[in-house]
């Protein structure tokens, strides 16, 4: 079927010849770049038709519509101020179809010799089918190439449109994996047109496109299944608004991950949220302008949802959670909220109440800022016990022994004299680490200072001020390295050896008290260093 030649129209997205020229391969060419057609016509004291177009590169604007103080067009990128043009025709070219573009990725441009020795294709059957392209049966051949491919990878392509009906399922028919991203494309309908055309669809890229989602409205209102075996859509940097995508994700009856990453989207708020995203499991939307975490919790309803992606928003705290105000998120296993703005360790504790919650990143959130990456990395990891992995990397054992031995001693060196309540209060593990480390000692104390009534429990001073030494031998005794440090008296001797073999990097420590006549070796791993005898002020030799 022979494509009619409308001529470019506004909205259209096209290549513009540039002054710039590239050398490649020995050969010098004319540099071409995207931009989006935004008006046609006369400009005032100019001569012919002119052609308005905005940029995708916006460094290239010289205006933003405006010439001479009368504003011919108005360009979408707003928070730039030049990123527009006026042009004459013989400077655009077209984009062409996805079977075009197709052919000139997968069939041109590379030699027969090249194609024997080099290219093949995956078959349905997951086999390496390979391709040769000689001769006069060329054209067959390469028609059976297109026939079995069945990922396309068209990125950057000049790609603009589908094209005639029925073409592209004759030519490419088992397309289940097709990327569109970076290329010519402006209009949802357009590629709506492959809900028809390709039916084995799965997985649909059309990142980083300028979509003109207003001009396909009769299509996006439209109530019928599109896209019946998608599973997967990736709508990153397209200027997608969170209504429209939710609107379109109802209509797709398999769809189970959705990226939206980088369109400015502000709100989470739309009509009948359940019945549109309820079957997401994955759903990226990292890059966006999300403050408020009430839009976060609109999508807690969401119950098969497993993996939630908001790492660079704008959010600057979460809610308080407890037994009694549950977060919802009852499936969610894996959530990214690295880049935000969160204050507090207070916004830590509260992920400690999503139930299923296995996985978390929060680097480079304002709260760790002045903390180094371990110390960072620690916190995160004594506060959140269920979690198994942080920051992209699996927590192992001794981290968390390290971990919660560490905040446990922060603890207990801030709160001498508090009530256990008010400790509870800003350290919701405390319970948690206490049991796991041995009790500490308690007094209890009477009534009679203002605002008593009864007894009361408080932490008692049970830190002992040690001086820890790495030592060569232990006649003579010389440090290789000494720290002192601040150690629960409970503290287990088995718990206190993982900690020294951090703090000095080694293995299979023993560890003495320095003893006036002779080291005397701890040896009882179930004991607390104080039922061990170790005191305020005494050294410890460490020998590895």
């Amino acid at each position: 079927m022979v494509e009619e030649d409308k001529g470019v129209e506004v909205s259209e997205r096209v290549l513009v010849s540039c002054r710039d020229v590239r050398e490649e391969d020995g050969r010098k060419e004319l540099v071409w770049e995207k931009a989006t057609v935004r008006y046609i016509g006369e400009v005032d004291e100019q001569k012919g038709t002119w052609f308005g177009i905005e940029w995708d590169k916006a460094e290239r604007g010289k205006h933003d519509g405006q010439v001479e103080g009368k504003q011919y067009f108005a360009c979408r990128k707003t928070w730039v101020p030049a990123s527009a043009s006026f042009v004459r025709e013989k400077r655009l070219k077209r984009g062409v179809t996805l079977v075009e573009a197709i052919r000139e990725k997968y069939c041109g441009g590379v030699s027969s010799e090249d194609l024997e020795c080099d290219m093949f294709i995956h078959t349905s059957s997951n086999h390496r089918l390979p391709v040769t392209l000689v001769g006069q049966d060329s054209i067959v051949r390469q028609q059976s190439v297109l026939e079995e491919l069945k990922a396309v990878y068209l990125n950057g392509s000049d790609l603009n449109r589908i094209g005639p009906t029925g073409v592209v399922s004759e030519s490419v028919p088992k397309i289940s994996e097709l990327d569109l991203s970076s290329t010519l494309l402006s209009s949802w309908s357009e590629v709506a047109k492959l809900s028809q055309e390709l039916p084995r669809l799965e997985l649909l890229d059309i990142s980083r496109n300028e979509i003109n989602w207003a001009a396909s409205a009769p299509e996006l209102s439209s109530a019928g299944a599109i896209f019946q075996n998608l599973t997967a859509l990736v709508l990153n940097n397209c200027c997608a608004e969170w209504v429209t995508v939710a609107g379109i994700a109802g209509r797709m009856p398999s769809l189970k991950e959705l990226h939206l990453a980088g369109n400015r989207i502000v709100s989470l708020g739309c009509d009948n949220l359940e019945l549109s995203l309820g079957k997401i499991e994955v759903l990226h939307l990292e890059d966006n302008r999300i403050a408020d975490w009430a839009e976060v919790k609109r999508l807690s309803a969401l119950t098969c949802l497993k993996k939630l992606n908001m790492s660079g928003n704008l959010l600057t705290d979460v809610d308080k959670y407890s037994e009694a105000h549950r977060p919802g998120f009852v499936a969610l296993e894996t959530l990214f909220l690295s880049g935000n703005v969160l204050q507090s360790w207070e916004d830590i504790d509260a992920f400690d109440h999503f139930e299923s919650l296995k996985e978390i990143r929060v680097s480079s959130c304002k709260f760790l800022e002045g903390l180094d990456m371990i110390a960072s990395r620690l916190g995160v990891i004594a506060r959140l016990p269920r979690v198994s992995r942080l920051n992209g990397s699996v927590i192992t054992p001794k981290e968390r022994v390290d971990a919660e031995i560490g905040y446990l001693t922060e603890i207990l060196t801030e709160s001498v004299g508090k009530e256990i309540k008010d400790i509870e209060a800003t350290h919701p593990q405390f319970k948690r680490l206490l049991a796991s480390y041995r009790n500490i000692n308690k007094n209890t104390v009477k009534g009679g200072g203002a605002g008593s009534s009864g007894d009361r429990t408080t932490i008692a001073k049970t830190l002992l001020a040690v001086e820890i030494s790495l030592v060569t031998s232990l006649d003579t005794k010389e440090a290789v390295t000494t720290i002192k440090k601040k150690l629960p008296s409970n503290l287990m001797l088995n718990k206190f050896k993982v900690l020294v073999q951090r703090l000095f990097k080694v293995s299979g420590a023993s560890i003495y008290i320095d003893r006036e006549d002779a080291p005397e070796e701890l040896l009882h791993a179930e004991d607390t260093l104080q039922q061990l005898g170790v005191e305020e002020g005494q050294r410890l030799l460490v020998v590895a």
